[in-house]
């Protein structure tokens, strides 16, 4: 099961009921997310981040119908996100496994939204001189994950600290 803490802007486009924290605290942090949303060139965005790794996914240019079907926007897209990375096949079936059910609650950690807001600003940052239609939303998840530093992370990268979970868990 995923856990998905999304914020009061995402709650208010989810036509999901928003269940209480409490009740997923058991949860293992690899499957716990937060979910945020913001505007970039005029249109919506949605930036999921995972709590143990900060690994995120930026969803471009959402529109209602997508936000009516949002779990199965972001299994697929974390599918191919964890593709693009090259992440061992035997890690996306058991992220894949664990996304068959997804729950949304409050937001709960204050550091996982610093680190989304870092990332906001550097989204802003790199696609400040293209057109919405130039941006090249594989090529900024790529970047996001594999070259943005976080200092919560150890000063590590999102997708190698990803990898790291999954190599240590199994060992």
């Amino acid at each position: 099961m995923f856990v998905i803490g999304a914020t009061k802007k995402v709650q208010d486009k989810l036509n999901y009921e928003i269940q209480d924290a409490e009740s997923y605290k058991e949860v293992p942090a690899i499957y716990q997310w937060h979910a945020n949303l913001f505007t970039l060139k005029r249109k919506q965005c949605l930036v999921l981040m995972n709590n143990e790794t900060g690994l995120n996914l930026t969803l471009l240019g959402l529109r209602k119908q997508q936000f009516d079907h949002l779990d199965s926007v972001i299994k697929g897209s974390l599918r191919q996100l964890l593709q693009t990375l090259e992440v061992d096949p035997s890690i996306i079936k058991k992220m894949e496994e664990q996304s068959t059910e997804i729950h949304y609650t409050k937001t709960t950690s204050r550091q996982i939204l610093g680190m989304m807001n870092e990332m906001k600003f550097m989204i802003e940052a790199k696609t400040e001189d293209l057109s919405y239609e130039e941006i090249d939303a594989v090529e900024l998840n790529q970047f996001l994950n594999q070259s943005m530093l976080f200092n919560a992370l150890k000063h590590s990268y999102p997708a190698e600290t990803f990898v790291k979970y999954f190599e240590e868990s199994s060992a």
